[in-house]
């Protein structure tokens, strides 16, 4: 398993990269070998073979693929850019406070941090908008302590917040988002606003598969924003 930067380092590396670039228009510049999408299955938990990198995505039904075809979703989607194995752990109305419909982030803790992946990313979630935020602050605060805690520490943690979405109000978002960057900022984990940096544009309707998921192109968007982040902090 390659090592990683210190916290520090990462965060440096994913806030310059978010200020220089927007997203690729075929991917990655240096992309992965012509077979590499054979190894994005994201499917339960897929332990990266011997000299494979591996990423784990912790989130809510966009982790999980909700509005793309045969859910390939966005973590399918980045590992294939990437040529990473993938293991995807998204439940669909989670998020650091609510549930849905198995439990929230911190639930899947001891799943994610199995094998001492390359990276884990957390992603969300729109489904805490109506969540106050001082509650949703002390449960990623929690929920992200305890990542960084038991995470190997080669792993890198990258903390992904919420969207906008044709069915969001974007004020209570942008609540979300703080509430979740003051949380990570607190870890020292690198937090990336997809919603700030327009990753999905709301009003695009060419990008949605329903008031409140992606569609395919959606999740392309996602995954070609995410990717370069990704191996940004692999690769320093």
């Amino acid at each position: 398993m390659p090592s990683c930067r210190s916290t520090a380092l990462r965060g440096a590396a994913v806030l310059a990269l978010l200020s220089a670039c927007s997203a690729p228009a075929g991917g990655l510049s240096a992309g992965p070998s012509a077979d590499a999408t054979s190894t994005a299955t994201c499917r339960g938990s897929a332990p990266a073979t011997a000299g494979e990198r591996a990423v784990v995505f912790v989130g809510d039904s966009w982790t999980d693929g909700v509005g793309a075809s045969r859910s390939r979703g966005f973590p399918v989607l980045t590992a294939e850019l990437l040529g990473w194995e993938c293991t995807e752990l998204g439940v669909s109305g989670s998020g650091y406070v609510v549930p849905g419909a198995g439990g929230p982030f911190g639930s899947r803790i001891a799943e994610a941090v199995v094998g001492a992946p390359d990276v884990i990313v957390v992603q969300g979630s729109l489904n805490e908008q109506g969540i106050d935020v001082r509650e949703l602050g002390r449960g990623a605060l929690d929920t992200l302590t305890r990542l960084h805690r038991e995470a190997d520490p080669t792993t890198d943690i990258v903390v992904v917040g919420a969207p906008y979405a044709p069915g969001t109000d974007r004020a209570r978002i942008d609540g979300v988002n703080d509430a979740v960057s003051a949380a990570a900022a607190a870890v020292g984990l690198p937090f990336v606003d997809p919603a700030a940096q327009n990753w999905t544009d709301p009003d695009d309707p060419d990008l949605w598969a329903d008031p409140l998921h992606p569609n395919d192109a959606g999740h392309r968007e996602i995954a070609e924003h995410l990717a370069p982040i990704l191996d940004e902090l692999v690769q320093g």
